[in-house]
């Protein structure tokens, strides 16, 4: 039994390896995969920012931590962080669910720990 194990895992990790991928920021992307994923990524980023813009001063995209990769980042007046949505192959697909049902803001501010109330005393 262990060696039919050992053998199904040997196969897997070859079929893993052979798996071509595509650098996208700091991750692989599957091959297959990046054309998609690149155009939703470049889609939810455009979208984070206009969600963003309303609150923040400035709204950058640029990398706060490098193990993270890229995010769209949003300052507050006094120059800190007010809100961010990282870029990675995690957060794009949630966060272009949220788009799709018209909730972007509530996911991005609920990832930032904020309320609009919290966000109304801020102007």
């Amino acid at each position: 039994m262990e060696t039919i194990l050992a053998d199904a895992i040997a196969v897997a990790k070859e079929e893993a390896s052979e798996v071509k991928t595509v650098r996208v920021d700091i991750f692989d992307i599957p091959e297959a995969m990046a054309s998609d994923y690149m155009k939703d990524r470049e889609t939810v980023a455009v979208a984070a920012e206009a969600v963003m813009k309303p609150y923040c001063v400035t709204v950058k995209r640029e990398t706060l931590d490098p193990a993270e990769g890229e995010s769209i980042v949003g300052y507050h007046i006094n120059g800190e962080v007010l809100m961010s949505v990282n870029l990675d192959p995690f957060e794009v697909p949630v966060m272009k669910v949220a788009l799709q049902r018209d909730a972007l803001k509530e996911y991005i501010l609920a990832a930032n720990d904020l309320t609009e109330d919290m966000l109304a005393t801020l102007k």
